[in-house]
């Protein structure tokens, strides 16, 4: 298991979504973000798709994640979480 890191700055995106939200799309970003954060711990690096400089985006709709991942300490430091749609 990871530890997974979120610094506070990394969530303004997702913050501000979530304040401009309903509470059904409340629900779905709460949701999301349980399953990203699991699946963070659970092992990172089977997770979405590597981006230059070490990092990986992860999406899990209605948000995405980058981060990246320090092997020896079982750690994942998150960059940015953010939402986005889906393609019509």
């Amino acid at each position: 298991m990871f530890s997974v890191y979120k610094p506070h700055d990394a969530l303004a995106d997702v913050r501000a979504a979530w304040e401009r939200s309903d509470e059904c799309a409340r629900a779905r970003i709460g949701a999301a973000m349980l399953e990203l954060e699991k699946r963070l711990q659970d092992g990172p690096a089977e997770q979405g798709e590597s981006r230059g400089g070490g990092t990986r985006v992860l999406f899990h709709y209605p948000l995405a994640v980058s981060f990246e991942i320090d092997e020896a300490r079982r750690f994942v430091r998150v960059l940015r979480v953010w939402t986005f749609r889906r393609a019509a």
